[in-house]
């Protein structure tokens, strides 16, 4: 609302004032001075308590800036809202938008103009990142988003080019001579504005120079208590390997994890949000405090047997054995990552289009929570592309589970077929890696359908680090999606077109070609089944496992 009212500043200091009668006024009234200033003194405190209670500071880039952020507002606010306050309740000034930008941008601009810029990017920061935080768990979060972003952006750029517009208008009606810290601006009789503002300012002073104490108290608790903790008592916690590591008392495992270096799954950034951090006890449960609170709720939600925990809640106090359930996607890093940097025309060429789709994605969601659902598409989503881009071919286009890709955009076109029946074979081992990692994540194992053709098609490869919109044009990649279609009805894993066949592996290997009619097609197309990936072994000659 005190942004919004900002943005009014656009049309002028006059709209801003009138503005407040809706928008600020509301909050200077004894309930809203409770409430607003009881939730900046209560946020404050949950921010040192917070720092207080983290046994490291080996953070993910967003929760370390939404903690620095966190930490750093009541410095800058208790400044600005503390000499309002002092003047409203010792001189019942009447405090308007008009004296405010005059004292920010005339009286006093090399430091209230930069401070209170200062503060409306980092109040406002910090708070989409931790509504981001709560909502991102919600099954309609994603379809928000854009309506979301829109006006995260939108709302703090109109309130500084209020502030700023206002500012200037300021700065010549002062020209011009008009003081509006003159005495009596402040309507208080009997005292002059100067002397009020000076002890506003004071007293605004004071209290952040209390609040820098208090911070610069819990920093020197932390040192104390670490240096007590790796002194004195300490756990060890065993990870499969074995691998053991030694923290001190009131980490938490997935603490422990992190300051080691472990790769560990954890989604919601440790706030007992998810369950991807959980862990399996196999040595030393029996200590651990019975699950409570929002860990028990939600091992309840997704039926975890007892020896189940989040990673992120239980604080061992004693020696601890675990396996986590959930493979981290650091883990298993790609090599090379981004697709090679290529400029030319859009050119007519031959290509190899492979469409692949997780068959019965929607059960995914029986049962799960939101987020893990995700967590096991991303995974499966990763695993499809990493084999696409190891083979030499592009991931094209992502449509909810199916992984659009091409093959011979930018290289010789006899190679295209075979890179692409490679990539088939990485992505339905890379499927079969992926069921084992997840299997104490999935009901049943991951299960795709994949689609081959070869076509000529027009494709532009300008490509820029990522996926392209469009890069080839032509019904190469519609009859493999529609191929992909038809492993459902011929129960096969992998279908492919007799080009694509007989382009990776010639004419002399004997398979067993039917005729299939796809939709939207005149005349049937002669494809080949693969129900077993040694299939595609013997097409690329590869030594057959087992």
């Amino acid at each position: 609302m005190h942004l919004v009212n900002q943005a009014f500043g656009i049309r002028s200091v006059e709209a801003m004032d009138m503005a407040s009668l809706v928008l600020f006024d509301p909050w200077q009234s004894a309930p809203g001075r409770v409430l607003l200033y009881g939730s900046m003194s209560i946020h404050a405190a949950l921010g040192l308590r917070a720092l207080y209670r983290r046994r490291h500071l080996r953070l993910p880039p967003v929760d370390a800036v939404q903690l620095i952020l966190g930490l750093a507002i009541p410095a800058v606010l208790f400044a600005h809202a503390g000499s309002i306050a002092y003047l409203k309740s010792v001189y019942d000034a009447r405090v308007g938008f008009d004296k405010i930008i005059y004292a920010l941008w005339v009286a006093n601009p090399q430091i209230g103009l930069p401070r209170q810029l200062l503060l409306i990017l980092a109040v406002w920061i910090h708070g989409c990142l931790g509504v981001r935080a709560w909502l991102r768990t919600k099954q309609w979060y994603a379809r928000h988003v854009p309506v979301l972003m829109s006006l995260a952006t939108l709302v703090p750029v109109l309130a500084i080019l209020g502030f700023v517009n206002a500012g200037l208008d300021m700065r010549e009606l002062a020209a011009l001579g008009i003081d509006y810290l003159s005495p009596g601006a402040y309507d208080a009789p009997g005292s002059a504005a100067a002397d009020a503002t000076a002890q506003a300012n004071a007293i605004a002073d004071r209290i952040t120079l209390g609040y820098l104490a208090l911070l610069g108290s819990i920093l020197v608790l932390r040192l104390a208590r670490d240096w007590h903790s790796s002194r004195f008592s300490s756990v060890k916690i065993t990870y499969p390997g074995p691998r053991t590591v030694s923290v001190p008392v009131g980490f938490s495992v997935l603490e422990a994890s992190r300051w080691c270096g472990i790769p560990h799954a954890s989604v919601c950034g440790g706030r007992g949000r998810c369950s991807t951090c959980r862990v399996e006890i196999v040595a030393g449960g029996e200590a651990l405090p019975a699950a409570a609170g929002d860990e028990e709720r939600l091992l309840r939600r997704i039926g975890a047997p007892p020896s189940i925990r989040l990673a992120c809640q239980i604080r061992p106090k004693h020696d601890l054995a675990v396996v986590p359930l959930v493979h981290s996607a650091t883990a298993a890093q790609t090599k090379g990552g981004a697709f090679a940097q290529v400029a030319s025309a859009r050119r007519e060429t031959e290509v190899a289009a492979l469409f692949v789709d997780l068959r019965q994605s929607t059960r995914l969601a029986d049962d799960r929570l939101p987020y893990d659902t995700f967590f096991i598409v991303e995974r499966y989503i990763k695993a499809v592309s990493t084999a696409v881009r190891e083979s030499g071919g592009h991931v094209t286009n992502i449509a909810g589970d199916g992984v659009m890709s091409v093959f011979g955009a930018d290289g010789p076109t006899h190679d295209a077929a075979r890179d692409a029946f490679r990539a088939a074979l990485r992505l339905w081992e890379g499927i079969d890696a992926l069921n084992e990692d997840l299997q104490q994540e999935l009901n049943e194992p991951l299960r795709v359908g994949i689609g081959l053709h070869v076509g000529v098609a027009v494709v532009g490869t300008e490509w820029t680090g990522g996926l392209e919109g469009m890069p080839f044009l032509g019904d190469t990649g519609n009859v493999a999606a529609r191929l992909e279609a038809q492993t459902k009805r011929l129960e096969a894993t992998m279908v492919a077109s007799r080009e694509a066949i007989l382009m990776a592996a010639g004419p002399e290997q004997v398979f067993d070609f039917a005729p299939v009619l796809l939709a939207g097609k005149q005349e049937p197309i002669e494809v080949a089944c693969f129900r077993e990936s040694e299939e595609l072994r013997l097409l690329l000659g590869a030594p057959v496992a087992g």
